[in-house]
């Protein structure tokens, strides 16, 4: 997978949660999270650090927000 490819995983999981509904807001964070998990995935599979910690920041703002909420 391509850098840019993977950027837009991370864009993707940052749309899950930008327009997610009340009704809908955890199941788009579960997907939000996948989106991110693949990213980090796929950006260690090319080695591009940059991309892995810039998913890995969202991810742990994804789960704050979460624990937040709970």
């Amino acid at each position: 997978m391509e850098p840019g490819d993977i950027f837009q995983l991370i864009v993707k999981a940052d749309e899950k949660l930008k327009y997610a509904t009340a009704a809908k807001g955890d199941v788009r964070a579960k997907q939000a999270a996948d989106l991110l998990a693949d990213a980090i995935r796929e950006a260690e599979e090319i080695d591009n650090e940059a991309l892995v910690q810039q998913a890995k920041v969202r991810l742990a703002d994804l789960e704050a927000m979460l624990a937040a909420g709970s």
